[in-house]
């Protein structure tokens, strides 16, 4: 029964992750967007693309770990749960 509600969770706790990583690629998407017309109103270099990557991976890198390792603690689970 533990290991039953112990999968519950976790799945709960995927979908969670992944609700939070799809919202992020969209705020990802929309930076992107808007650094590509400030940089060509500006006209300014092409570096602003990478200013808006390394930042987009410092403030979501937590989050892309923690949906990485709910990923795989789900599978294992499942695996466990499958034997």
């Amino acid at each position: 029964m533990n290991t039953a509600n112990d999968l519950a969770k976790a799945e709960a706790d995927y979908r969670k992750a992944r609700f939070t990583i799809i919202g992020h690629g969209i705020f990802f998407v929309a930076c992107c967007t808007l650094a590509v017309i400030a940089r060509r109103m500006f006209k300014m270099p092409p570096a602003l693309l990478t200013v808006v990557f390394v930042v987009a991976l410092l403030l979501f890198g937590g989050d892309l770990l923690r949906f990485l390792s709910t990923k795989r603690r789900l599978g294992r689970l499942r695996e466990a749960q499958t034997r």
